[in-house]
C-alpha cells in the first residue's frame, strides 16, 4: 500500500523544506494584535470562539493555534479570490501509479493518471491555497471538513483541515471503504458502508498526511493540517476564495503538492471588498535518469 503513495507524490512528516506551507503556516497572525472590540466571529462564515477538538486535549490545540490566547478577530473583514495556474511542462502521465489500480477501480484511473490536475486555460486543481500575515486570531469554521469517495477515488486529491478539526469521510458508492490518514496512530481501521454515516479521522498535529483506502489501493488525496482556517483548495477551473480575511496586509500563497513548489503575493485586504489576485506555479519534469552503462558496477552505500 505505501509504494503507491510515495509513487504519488506523498512523504511523510512536513518533508523538504519543512513545508514550505508552514511558511504558509504563518498562523494567520504574525504582524501586532488587533485592536477590535468585543470578540465575534466574521459574519461570512460560522466560527466558534474556541478551537474545536474532538480526541486531542483542547489546551493542545489551543497552544497550536492560539498561543497567546486572543478572543476571536472582530474586526472588519474582506475577501480574497483569484485563480491558480500552472506553467512549464504538462503533467505527465504516471505508468507506475495506474499500473496499481486495479480493474476494479478502472474508473479512477483517468483522476489519478496525471501527475497533477489541469483545467482549461491552464488552470490548476488540488492546489492549496492560503492567505497569512493578519493581524490577530481567526477562529475555525465548524468542526469538520467533509470528504466524499466514489468510483474508487476522493472527490479531491487535495484537503485542508485546521487543527483540531476532524476529517468527515462519506462513503457515496455502492461498495465499501476503508478510508484511513496514515502515519497516524489507529487502534482499528473502520469501514465506511455505502451511503453510510461519515467515519471521523482527526489528525493528531499540525502537518502532511496522505488519505488512502485499506481495501483498495486507489484512492489517495493529500492533507494539509494547519493552523489557521483562511485557505481553500481549487477545482478544476483553478479558482479560489476565502472569506473572513481580516483587513491591511496579507500574503496568499498557493502550493503544488506534488513538488511542495509554492508562490505568494502580497495583497491589502479591504473592509467589505474582494482583492483579486493570479498565481502562477511553475512546473518542470522531471529529468529521466541516465541509463547504467554495460558492466558498471552498482553504486556502493553512502558513508557519512
Amino acid at each position: 500500500m505505501l509504494k503507491i503513495q510515495e509513487q504519488l507524490g506523498w512523504q511523510g512528516g512536513l518533508g523538504a523544506a519543512t513545508w514550505v506551507a508552514l511558511a504558509i503556516s504563518g498562523v494567520g497572525c504574525s504582524r501586532s494584535e488587533s485592536a477590535a472590540g468585543a470578540p465575534s466571529a466574521p459574519a461570512s462564515a460560522p466560527a466558534s470562539a474556541t478551537p474545536v477538538s474532538t480526541g486531542i486535549r483542547p489546551e493542545v490545540v489551543q497552544n497550536a493555534v492560539n498561543p497567546k490566547g486572543r478572543p476571536p478577530y472582530a474586526g472588519p473583514t474582506g475577501t480574497v479570490r483569484g485563480v491558480v495556474r500552472v506553467s512549464g511542462d504538462t503533467a505527465p502521465i504516471r505508468d507506475e501509479v495506474l499500473a496499481q489500480i486495479g480493474d476494479a477501480c478502472a474508473g479512477s484511473r483517468a483522476f489519478y493518471g496525471p501527475a497533477f490536475r489541469e483545467g482549461p486555460g491552464r488552470a490548476l486543481a488540488d492546489a492549496l491555497v492560503a492567505v497569512t500575515g493578519y493581524e490577530g486570531y481567526v477562529p475555525p469554521r465548524g468542526e469538520s471538513v467533509r470528504v466524499e469517495i466514489d468510483a474508487c477515488a476522493y472527490k479531491r486529491r487535495t484537503y485542508g483541515v485546521m487543527f483540531g478539526q476532524r476529517l468527515d469521510v462519506f462513503n457515496l458508492d455502492s461498495q465499501p471503504y476503508m478510508p484511513r490518514l496514515l502515519r497516524t496512530k489507529t487502534a482499528a481501521v473502520m469501514v465506511a458502508l455505502p451511503r453510510g454515516e461519515a467515519i471521523p479521522l482527526l489528525p493528531p498535529k499540525p502537518g502532511r498526511y496522505a488519505l488512502v483506502d485499506e481495501m483498495r489501493s486507489g484512492p489517495h488525496a493529500d492533507v494539509f493540517v494547519v493552523q489557521y482556517p483562511t485557505f481553500d483548495i481549487t477545482e478544476l477551473d483553478g479558482r479560489f476564495e476565502i472569506t473572513g480575511v481580516p483587513v491591511g496586509e496579507v500574503d496568499v500563497s498557493a502550493l503544488l503538492p506534488l513538488t511542495m513548489a509554492a508562490v505568494k503575493e502580497r495583497v491589502t485586504v479591504k473592509a467589505g471588498e474582494a482583492s483579486e489576485v493570479t498565481l502562477t506555479i511553475a512546473y518542470e519534469r522531471p529529468k529521466a535518469e541516465p541509463a547504467a552503462k554495460p558492466g558498471a558496477s552498482a553504486p556502493g552505500p553512502v558513508v557519512h
